[in-house]
């Protein structure tokens, strides 16, 4: 088992760089973080190709455990790749590069000192000789020293990355995105909890307890010692490569998505558009050449419709709105679905009184905020004015109804 993750995942991760690596449709460029993540994924997979048994037999026969340290030093660069990931998410290419010098030095700081200690402990008192393992509390205190030059820098790197992903999960108005920078920060808190279990075997061996049982080599995912050092990281990093790939492999289809509701929500805006144009022809903003993107359409469309309520806003009818709003009630009709018949009502009213060139109102009727609904967004006010929208294209007889009756004389026969 222990062969064929450290084996198929590293195969995994690889193919997920060269995922983020592929040439783009079209000539269209990569994304800008395209290579650090790449570069983040290949880190992984040396790292995890670092425990797998064939590998450490290897390197254990230069001298006792010297694996330990290829795959400290292996995993120690993964967490500087996923700091340069961070940087070039959040900063400009120089910017980016000019913060990363400073990891770099500590990057070799940290291996330069587990390089020293652990050659400057005697082989037969590392972590996997006899000696160690049967003398609690008298490991050389050179092994401490490299278990918190390890824990320093990985755990630095990994918190700072748990708290930007989450952060950024609680901004992002994408569910994808959210869901992958989540599965990011969970796979962050897994290797949080490898570091933990490394200090506080350290600490235990001090006091002469063994809270840990187990051989120096991992044989099983589920042991004590292995669950902490060795599936709790590997999950991390699954996590971690799932939360950063997953997101833009489903990214085309998140985006397909979105185009459909664009022109669902342009098209359901169509009718209330074309009356409110009509009568306020002004509200249309200068076409520019060429087919009109289903974003831009819908941009336009929401901004005309909004200017073209606010123009109406001097024949907007108080009876209109008290009628419909006495009508919604009296057909059980509540929350956002009432507010829009009402909106829809007077709208379909004052459009009305127009055409018929009736008087402005003395005291226009205000609008139904939907501030609930729409709080200042753009695509929530598209979502709003595509219900109230809705509404006014309904066969319900409540919107016409109610401003066909409840209108002012026109002005020639008053």
């Amino acid at each position: 088992m222990i062969t064929t993750i450290t084996f198929g995942l590293p195969a995994l991760l690889l193919g997920a760089a060269a995922f983020w690596m592929r040439p783009r449709s079209g000539g269209a460029p990569r994304p800008s973080n395209a290579a650090s993540t790449a570069l983040l994924l290949i880190a992984w997979a040396l790292a995890i190709t670092g425990f797998n048994p064939a590998v450490q037999d290897a390197a254990d026969t230069v001298t006792r455990d010297l694996a330990k340290l290829v795959s400290n030093t292996l995993t120690v660069g993964a967490s500087l790749a996923f700091a340069n990931w961070l940087l070039t998410l959040n900063y400009e290419p120089d910017e980016a590069r000019a913060k990363l010098r400073p990891h770099l030095r500590v990057l070799a700081l940290a291996v330069i000192v587990m390089a020293v200690a652990f050659f400057l402990t005697p082989a037969d008192q590392r972590w996997s000789a006899p000696f160690t393992n049967t003398h609690q509390g008298q490991a050389p205190a050179t092994l401490t020293l490299y278990t918190l030059a390890y824990v320093a820098f990985v755990g630095h790197a990994t918190c700072c990355a748990l708290a930007q992903t989450w952060r950024r999960s609680t901004e992002t108005t994408w569910q994808v995105h959210r869901l992958g920078l989540k599965a990011t920060s969970a796979g962050c808190s897994f290797v949080l909890v490898s570091l933990l279990y490394k200090v506080i075997s350290t600490a235990s061996g001090f006091l002469g307890v063994d809270l840990f049982p187990g051989g120096p080599r991992c044989t099983s995912l589920v042991t004590p010692r292995c669950a902490f050092s060795f599936t709790a990281p590997i999950t991390g990093v699954l996590l971690i490569t799932a939360g950063l790939t997953v997101p833009a492999m489903l990214w085309p289809l998140a985006k397909r998505k979105l185009t459909a509701w664009q022109r669902q929500t342009a098209r359901a805006m169509l009718p209330l558009w074309q009356d409110i144009t009509s009568v306020c022809p002004d509200v249309v903003l200068t076409t520019i050449g060429g087919t009109a993107e289903p974003d831009l359409l819908l941009h336009r469309r929401t901004v005309e419709v909004i200017d073209g309520i606010l123009a109406l806003e001097g024949h907007r009818s108080r009876a209109v709105q008290a009628a419909a709003t006495e009508a919604v009630t009296a057909a059980g009709i509540s929350g956002v679905e009432a507010a829009a018949v009402v909106e829809a009502a007077v709208v379909a009213g004052a459009i009305q009184a127009v055409r018929w060139g009736a008087c402005p109102q003395e005291v226009p009727a205000p609008q139904v905020s939907g501030d609930a609904v729409r709080e200042g967004d753009l695509r929530k006010e598209a979502v709003w004015l595509r219900s109230v929208a809705e509404q006014y294209t309904s066969k319900g007889e409540i919107v016409h109804r109610v401003a066909a009756t409840h209108q002012p004389p026109a002005v020639d026969a008053a």
